[in-house]
């Protein structure tokens, strides 16, 4: 009598959760740069103001930070260096605006600094931002 041997099943990939793991790792990619890009520049904590509105034309960002730290465009420079480098940023971008973001705890004298480096170096037009009363 012969005795029926089983048939050796052959291993074989899954690939439907091979393709739903990529997907997912793919659209949280997406999601992470989409959400830095939107989110991009130094933390702070605006003051508030009614009369604060958005403004989306293009314009040069400085930020200070709440130890009274200068960032040009996310990037940190030094105070002294600040005016040329925002001069020959504007010149190579077309820029004639100024958007100066500053921390609510930043000494009102280190703005001030920033503002006569800002004025320094030929841009006169430059607007506070400010987050909305009510936060956002």
């Amino acid at each position: 009598m012969r005795i029926a041997r089983p048939e050796k099943k052959r291993a074989r990939m899954e690939m439907i959760p091979l393709i739903d793991v990529t997907f997912q790792l793919l659209s949280f990619f997406i999601y992470v740069s989409l959400f830095m890009a939107i989110h991009r520049g130094v933390p702070l904590r605006l003051p508030q103001a009614d009369t604060a509105m958005e403004d989306r034309a293009q314009a040069l960002e400085v930020s200070l930070d709440a130890r009274g730290e200068v960032f040009l465009e996310g990037e940190l420079v030094s105070l002294e260096s600040l005016g040329e480098r925002i001069a020959a940023m504007a010149a190579s971008l077309a820029v004639e605006r100024v958007v100066l973001r500053g921390d609510r705890g930043v000494p009102y004298e280190r703005v001030v600094e920033v503002l006569d480096r800002i004025r320094s170096c030929g841009l006169s037009r430059v607007s506070l931002e400010a987050q909305p009363r009510g936060g956002r």
